[in-house]
């Protein structure tokens, strides 16, 4: 039996560049997987790229918003009619900033969007799926975050203040859920992430999305049941 084996698992953001590697993974695991995007040709393409996994029902995907509060609940219901729970969630939410400016001269709209993709996101996603995550046994919300929660990076500033915010949230979770049956972590990946897009460009001592969906599937398994509110860095393979 694979290590996911009929576990429904809930990807937010996996039609991303990182999280089609998340989902690759939940997949080969065995797992029913659930993917949200607000774009059908996203899941299309995902659907695509996935080829044979994606076949049979198995692959859920879910055209909905986990950045507002109303479609992140209409998931969450249309996950719950269609299988009466949830036993995993992983959130790789958010992405990078390429305005390389001081913060001085980040624009307001700037400032905005990114703490709503990269932290607001977040906290929608808690607060919808960890209570009905609380009625099953075992079940695990692994956050995905970046080298910037931790390290201060310049000109980067919409994306290292909102990441260092996700990092706490991450912490906040853990601390209020102690003695609860979900394990709460946080995947920091110290990397730059060899993906589809960043093919031409990557390095082999890169992570690749697919090692961190390797990993993340590991952390949702039984096989991880001692491994709860921690974080847990990814950091680049050692030069051959």
């Amino acid at each position: 039996m694979s290590q996911l084996e009929n576990k429904v698992a809930l990807i937010l953001g996996g039609a991303g560049n990182v999280g089609e590697g998340i989902v690759r993974a939940f997949l080969k695991a065995g797992a029913i997987v659930a993917v949200p995007s607000r774009k059908v040709e996203k899941l299309e393409e995902l659907r695509t790229y996935l080829g044979e996994l994606a076949q049979g029902d198995r692959f859920i995907p879910i055209v909905g918003e986990i950045g507002q509060i109303d479609s992140a609940e209409s998931i969450r219901d249309q996950l719950l009619k269609q299988f009466g729970r949830l036993d995993a969630v992983v959130a790789s939410l958010g992405g990078w900033w390429f305005g390389n400016r001081p913060l001085t001269e980040v624009s307001i709209a700037e400032w905005q969007q990114y703490l709503d993709s990269n932290l607001t996101s977040h906290f929608i996603a808690a607060r919808t799926f960890l209570p009905i995550l609380q009625e099953r046994k075992g079940a695990s919300y692994t956050l995905i975050g970046g080298a910037a929660a931790e390290v201060p990076i310049p000109n980067v500033s919409p994306v290292s203040i909102s990441a260092a915010g996700q990092l706490m949230l991450a912490q906040v979770l853990m601390q209020e859920n102690k003695g609860s049956t979900i394990r709460i972590n946080e995947v920091i990946v110290h990397s730059w992430v060899a993906t589809r897009s960043s093919k031409e460009r990557s390095q082999p001592t890169w992570i690749t999305a697919d090692d961190i969906g390797e990993f993340t599937a590991w952390l949702a398994s039984d096989a991880a049941s001692m491994v709860n509110s921690s974080l847990l860095r990814l950091y680049e393979k050692p030069a051959t």
